[in-house]
């Protein structure tokens, strides 16, 4: 399973970029997204300010901006 964040353009909500998040960063990122069960790393979820903010300082790379909508996605 990987994981990425995605960034959409607020204004055409196309997609401007994509960061993967490293597999060895699944626990973190469980905690952080309140995963309870399982197959709730399947889905795509909005992400909070917050959720931003602790994403960058898990991988080590900033890339908040106002001009985004941020999502998380998984793919097998």
């Amino acid at each position: 399973m990987q994981h990425e964040i995605l960034a959409f353009d607020k204004k055409t909500e196309q997609l401007v970029f994509s960061i993967e998040i490293p597999a060895d960063q699944f626990t973190t990122l469980a905690e952080l997204m309140d995963w309870r069960e399982p197959d709730d790393a399947m889905y795509e979820y909005d992400l909070s300010p917050e959720q931003v903010s602790s994403l960058e300082s898990m991988i080590g790379r900033t890339f908040d901006s106002p001009e985004f909508i941020f999502q998380l996605s998984c793919s097998a």
